[in-house]
Parts: structure tokens; sequence; C-alpha cells
């Protein structure tokens, strides 16, 4: 029979989440931590459902200021290094995330491929010292996206082995967002913010809001002029081959120079319960945008 009402409730804990699921108390769970998804696979009457949706990738608020350590390439190619993004990956999303190279998903108009990026802690340590700071130095916070926040604790982890030592800020979901809108008045000292997003349509969406100085989510976060001159040009000219171009351009730029540090995209973990009537978890989320939610509600049934 098909879902006639559905009733949604917030419940923060995922230990709880999923215990609600095994309890028949919900039948449908979203954000299963990593710890957690072996319980689901283990019992026979739930079913995950591992929807591979958007990019995360760590970025540095303010890192055009020469006080900055950040503002030194080296040491952003350094913290690149130093990422074991596969170990991200296995620990977070039992490794059904992928590792890619860009921060913008490659399913996306004028994506740009990149290769999987290396990671290398003797590479990591020279570009540290050749920098001028052999002994790495303090950044006040590491701030996820709400609410991931054990993938900061993992790169807060990894990033000691370069001697970058942080503490984990964690910020309810309507905060961190006010805060990035607001700029670097919301970011004082040295920060380091773990974010990721799942926009849809032109990678043009996600420099907009993303990266581009005045975007609804860089503010003045970024502000790199010749990427924004060029962005401008982009959306100025009507030349699909002209577009592409300067598309890819943009994007190799803020690789190349690792003003964003793509780590992986995920795995959105959810969960079915026994009462849905689905034979495979794409029943119920179907993966062609990658959304991580269900849908259309009205086509999802319950067993007799």
């Amino acid at each position: 029979m098909h879902v006639k009402k559905f009733t949604i409730i917030s419940v923060p804990d995922s230990a709880t989440r999923v215990a609600m699921l095994e309890r028949g108390e919900a039948d449908i769970v979203y954000g299963i931590p990593g710890e957690l998804v072996a319980r689901i696979k283990d019992n026979p009457k739930l079913m995950l459902a591992p929807v591979v949706s958007g990019n995360f990738w760590l970025e540095f608020p303010g890192f055009q200021d020469p006080k900055n350590p950040f503002h030194d390439k080296r040491v952003r190619e350094a913290i690149s290094l130093a990422i074991d993004r596969d170990a991200i990956n296995q620990a977070e999303s039992a490794g059904f995330g992928v590792v890619d190279g860009n921060w913008i998903n490659d399913d996306v108009q004028y994506a740009l491929s990149w290769p999987k990026w290396e990671y290398d802690l003797t590479k990591a340590k020279k570009l540290m010292a050749d920098a001028g700071f052999p002994n790495g130095f303090t950044v006040d916070w590491l701030t996820p996206a709400p609410p991931f926040y054990s993938r900061g604790e993992r790169v807060i982890s990894q990033l000691q082995a370069i001697g970058i030592r942080t503490r984990l800020q964690t910020l309810e979901r309507s905060v961190f967002l006010k805060r990035r809108q607001a700029g670097m008045k919301e970011w004082p000292g040295i920060n380091i913010v773990f974010t990721g997003a799942r926009v849809g349509a032109s990678w043009a969406n996600w420099y907009e809001s993303e990266f581009k100085c005045g975007g609804m989510l860089a503010a003045d976060e970024f502000c790199v002029k010749d990427l924004d001159a060029k962005y401008e040009k982009y959306l100025a000219s009507d030349k699909p081959d002209e577009r592409k171009a300067l598309a890819e351009e943009i994007q190799r730029g803020i690789l190349e120079n690792y003003y964003f540090v793509p780590v992986f995209r995920h795995a959105f973990m959810n969960a079915i319960g026994p009462r849905i009537a689905a034979t495979k978890w794409q029943d119920v989320f179907p993966s062609a945008i990658t959304t991580g939610y269900p849908y259309p509600w009205e086509d999802i049934q319950l067993k007799a």
C-alpha cells in the first residue's frame, strides 16, 4: 500500500536513530555514522542506503592575508598531502564514498575531472619546513559542517602528523551558515573549515555560492580577484566553448593553488526498516540526482 501519512522526527543522537529503526519506531533514518554502519549491515531486517552525494573539502578563511600561515601555498599543499582520504572514506562512509579530485561534483555541467590527491607525509613535512614551520603551528579552530563532527576529528588527528594543532568547534547548522554568510568578522584568528555541498545544474552554482567574493557562503573569506575576473568573463560569454574553457581554467586555478583542499565525495549513509516495501535501497532513494533523501514520497510503499 502507498504511504498516506508520514511523520518526521528530529533525533540528534545517531545511536538512538539506529535503535528506533531496529525497534520499528522509525522506518527510514538518515545520517548513519561510520561506526554504526556494521550494525545496519549485520541486521537482515534492515537495508543500508549509501547514496553517493556531495563533496567535502577544507577551506582557509582569510588565507589571502600575508600574516595568515595559510597564505603560503606550501602550507596548503602540505595539508593536502597529510590527509588520508581513503581512511576517512572508510571510517565515515564504510568505503561507499568516492575519493575524487575536485571539490565540485563530476555530474554537473563543466565540472573539471581531477586525479586523486597524493598522501605523502614525508613530502608534507618538507613543505612545512620550507615554509618556515618545521614544528608546525596552532590553528584556533577546525569547524566541520554540522552534524559531521567526527570527520573534523579525523582531520585534526591526521594534521597532528605535520605539527598542526587545533581544536574542534561544533556549531548548530543555522549558526554555522549564518557565520559563513557573515564573512571574516565571524572567523577571527586562524581557522580551517571542513564543509561540503551537493549543488546541481552547473559548476557555476558552486563557485558563485562557495568561492566568489561576495558569494552567499563565501562572503569576503577568499576574494581571489583574478579568478573572479575570469568568472565575470564566463558570465558575459554566450559561446559554449569559451564558457567551458573559462570554467575549467577557474577550477584549475583553485585546485593547483590549493585554495580549497578536496577530501572526498561522501556517501550519505541512510537506512530503511522492514516495513518499507523495497527490494533494493534505490527503490526508496533514487540515485539519479544523489540528493541523499527519499523521493517521491507518494511512490514509497509499505508492506501489506
